[in-house]
């Protein structure tokens, strides 16, 4: 009877402690389990975090991109000098302007809002090249220019030509400057100006 008793008693205990041992290895588990998904998080954190760091650093070489485009936009602004006589055409006067692109149009454009130049009048092309060791510059006119030239007595031919020679001498860095009408000889009632020309005095 004893012995049943011990046997009952033992089987108890046995089972008892058999189930505790699976409770904390259910328990061990679920702690295993619990740090694995912090870890993931972690790890999924890190890796957002990443690539936020990635988009910022995208987002500011872009930025960078912009900017450098926008310094070179600005950097093709120029500044040249024109040239125009003075009230009573007895001497060339000059001033700086700022145009957006050294250009033979743009620097025509700036001759007309000074007056200089008739507002029809375009230069149809615009070569630098070295003649003899001189730095000079082929300037070819439209139609408009010659007519324009033309309509004006000789001191105001001499100062229109001496302001767009001088003009286009001075944002070129040229001596000499050769104008040309639609790619013949300008000539006017007054003159003819087949070659290159200095600056005007």
């Amino acid at each position: 009877m004893k012995r049943k008793m011990f046997i009952v008693l033992l089987t108890g205990v046995l089972l008892s402690v058999s189930a505790c041992s699976n409770s904390s290895s259910t328990d061990a588990s679920q702690s295993d389990n619990q740090k694995n998904e912090q870890q993931d998080s972690d790890s999924n954190n890190g890796k957002n975090e990443n690539k936020d760091e990635e988009n910022k650093a995208d987002q500011v070489t872009d930025d960078s991109n912009k900017n450098d485009n926008q310094a070179v936009q600005e950097d093709e602004s120029a500044e040249i000098t024109i040239y125009t006589s003075n009230d009573d055409a007895t001497a060339f006067v000059s001033e700086s302007v700022k145009i957006d692109e050294l250009t033979p149009e743009n620097i025509v454009n700036a001759l007309v809002q000074k007056s200089v130049l008739s507002s029809d009048v375009q230069a149809l092309e615009c070569d630098k090249q070295t003649v003899d060791g001189v730095e000079c510059l082929d300037v070819d006119f439209n139609e408009a220019f010659g007519a324009y030239v033309c309509s004006m007595g000789t001191t105001g031919e001499y100062y229109t030509i001496g302001s767009v020679v001088n003009t286009f001498l001075n944002a070129y860095g040229c001596e000499k400057v050769k104008i040309t009408v639609e790619g013949n000889t300008l000539e006017t009632g007054h003159a003819e100006y087949p070659g290159y020309m200095n600056r005007f005095e």
